[in-house]
């Protein structure tokens, strides 16, 4: 599948790109929002979510855990980078119907010179080129093990 970001890509005096237009369509919002977070910008990723932005995520607890707005979001991201600051993910597929978009992706990252990949699955609800709901599920269980095993 090829997609199409809507945007005039400029560099702007400190090098980075400038990003004019956004992502009109769910799909090219998910899109922008994930490859905003391969690139470590945190920033950009939170302008395509909503204020008030509900996220699910897995937690020890068998009913996960809510995020509640972009400051929770914001303090979720940042906390995330500063553990798995190589952190990327790819897409492997995408599925739009209406509003909603279902992703499969694999997370790649490093902990303690080992790379791990681990599948993950994420649906997202877009509303007037904002996400306004996201719930992502991976196996939490094993990736504790894992960083139990090689050490935090």
């Amino acid at each position: 599948m090829i997609w199409t970001l809507r945007c005039r890509i400029e560099r702007g005096g400190d090098g980075r790109a400038v990003v004019e237009g956004r992502a009109s369509t769910p799909a090219e919002v998910v899109r922008a929002s994930i490859a905003a977070l391969n690139r470590g910008d945190i920033e950009a990723a939170l302008r395509y979510c909503a204020d008030d932005i509900v996220v699910w995520v897995p937690s020890p607890q068998l009913d996960g855990q809510e995020i509640r707005g972009k400051q929770q979001l914001r303090a979720l991201l940042e906390a995330s980078e500063a553990q798995w600051p190589d952190m990327w993910s790819a897409v492997k597929t995408l599925v739009v119907d209406g509003d909603h978009v279902a992703v499969e992706l694999v997370a790649v990252a490093t902990h303690n010179g080992q790379r791990i990949a681990q599948p993950m699955a994420a649906f997202y609800t877009v509303r007037e080129g904002v996400i306004v709901r996201q719930s992502c599920y991976f196996d939490l269980a094993a990736l504790i093990e894992l960083v139990r095993q090689t050490g935090s």
